[in-house]
């Protein structure tokens, strides 16, 4: 009897240890929530990244600042020579990316790129030959090579319109800019958007802000910025000082990032969540997910540094702008709450998207926000520029040539992205092939002595065809859809002149 009394009174003993461990571990689990101070930052200057971003930037790379783009082809070092240089530089395999099968497709996650791990070591990099030596085995060597000498061609260009004027001024900014982050504890209200997201981003991960000149007359502290892996990759003007402006833009960016690392099972639930829906807008509402819900997050952090959201334009961009205005507060409210993003958030966000924009299945600017740029030229990036000039897209597939081209084949009869086809050579046989594989075009007469643009629709969704025997007719074909504003059954057929 004393044995078990003993057992008893062993067992109730241990039971209270075990509840008061378990205690004071949920009390310190909260305690560290609490005081986390986020994910670590470093806001940096490196000559040989800048002299990188400066490459990209004059060869119209997407995520570049058009204004410092024409600031170059407005000096004298915009040569016949640097044109041809430029071609090569878009021509070179510079950053192959594969997709990964698991992810949900059209989600930022599931496409890998080597370019933050190359863009990192050139941050790191003393100069050109060490940025080879640090991405030996990245990239194939006949790549490095052709990006060497691309870089040493355009230096003296860099140095004088970008480095010489502005590089004092970047350190400066580079030490603002930390301070500012800093003190007003950014890092750690960033932290409270993971819940949300439901991200997989330790404290202990840093965040590379890395800074490079703008370089037009504006006075703003950034309109252009790009996350990558742990990179933020950030053009700025580097005598502002406007930072509660230009962080909305910084982690807006940085939300992407998070989105990114969303758990792999939560990513396939939200796509399920989204496609899985009856409404006639649920594909575009996902398509526009990312950027409105980052650019929410991104004011959601200007507020919390000046009291209330920015009055007025979000984004450059309709769609997003006003999304993003219908969607704040739905979202603030659950980061507010430290909840993740479950089914009622997605079902109540594709009924704002609805109800926002009607029209948006014909509307070009929705359409193209989703492109598959499927060519026969060998400039595939210059006929992406061409309509990026009119019309912003979030992702892009680009598939060369068009006859016997699988992957292009494939994604013009998917319906997940705008099928942009551009014809410029053997057009005869090439429309032919179109007409064959397409539904689509199979009703259209397409003449191919003629140059014109023909949008329409077929089973899978819209379908556009740029026949071109010259190369301005590019840009004409562009404005012209960016003018006639949505696809008119009615008028399916432009000639181009």
């Amino acid at each position: 009897m004393q044995s078990e009394w003993r057992k008893c009174r062993y067992f109730g003993f241990m039971k209270q240890i075990l509840t008061c461990l378990f205690l004071l571990a949920a009390l310190a689990s909260r305690g560290q929530n609490a005081v986390s101070a986020g994910p670590a930052v470093s806001v940096e200057v490196s000559r040989v990244y800048c002299l990188v971003r400066f490459v990209q930037t004059v060869a119209g790379d997407q995520s570049t600042y058009r204004g410092s783009r024409r600031a170059f082809e407005q000096s004298r070092f915009n040569t016949p020579a640097a044109q041809r240089q430029l071609r090569r530089y878009r021509q070179t395999d510079r950053d192959p990316s594969y997709q990964r099968e698991e992810y949900p497709e059209g989600r930022i996650g599931a496409q890998v790129s080597l370019l933050p791990a190359y863009l990192a070591a050139a941050a790191d990099a003393a100069d050109l030959p060490d940025l080879q030596r640090r991405t030996a085995g990245l990239l194939p060597n006949e790549v490095l090579v052709r990006l060497d000498s691309a870089y040493r061609f355009f230096a003296p260009a860099f140095d004088t319109l970008a480095w010489q004027p502005h590089a004092a001024e970047l350190a400066r900014l580079r030490e603002a800019y930390s301070k500012y982050l800093a003190d007003n504890s950014l890092m750690q209200k960033f932290g409270r958007l993971r819940a949300f997201y439901g991200s997989v981003w330790p404290d202990a991960l840093p965040y590379r802000i890395l800074l490079s000149p703008e370089l037009d007359k504006r006075t703003d502290f950034t309109n252009q910025g790009h996350a990558l892996g742990n990179l933020v990759v950030l053009d700025c003007h580097p005598t502002s000082r406007d930072f509660a402006s230009g962080s909305a833009v910084v982690f807006h960016e940085m939300s992407h990032t998070l989105s990114m690392q969303q758990r792999l099972a939560l990513q396939r639930q939200v796509e399920k969540w989204y496609l899985g829906r009856a409404a006639p807008a649920r594909r575009f509402a996902y398509n526009l997910m990312e950027e409105a819900l980052a650019t929410v997050a991104g004011e959601w952090l200007y507020a919390q540094q000046a009291g209330q959201p920015e009055a007025g334009e979000w984004y450059h961009d309709d769609y997003i702008n006003r999304y993003a205005h219908a969607l704040y507060p739905l979202m603030t409210s659950y980061v507010a709450r430290g909840q993740e993003i479950d089914s009622a958030f997605v079902a109540q966000a594709i009924t704002l998207f609805d109800s926002t924009f009607p029209q948006a299945a014909t509307d070009y600017v929705n359409l193209f926000r989703n492109t598959l740029y499927w060519t026969d030229s060998d400039d595939p990036q210059a006929i992406e520029n061409s309509f990026r000039d009119q019309f912003r897209s979030t992702f892009t597939y680009v598939a060369t040539p068009i006859v016997a081209q699988a992957k292009g084949l494939e994604k013009a009869r998917g319906g997940e992205y705008l099928p942009v086809i551009v014809v410029t050579r053997q057009h005869a046989a090439t429309l032919r092939y179109l007409r064959q594989q397409l539904p689509a075009l199979r009703s259209q007469r397409l003449h191919p002595e003629q140059s014109f643009v023909l949008s329409t629709t077929g089973p899978a969704g819209p379908v556009i065809v740029v026949c071109t025997h010259e190369p301005a007719q590019l840009t004409a074909a562009a404005a012209h859809l960016k003018q006639q504003g949505h696809i008119d059954a009615k008028q399916p057929f432009y000639l181009l002149k």
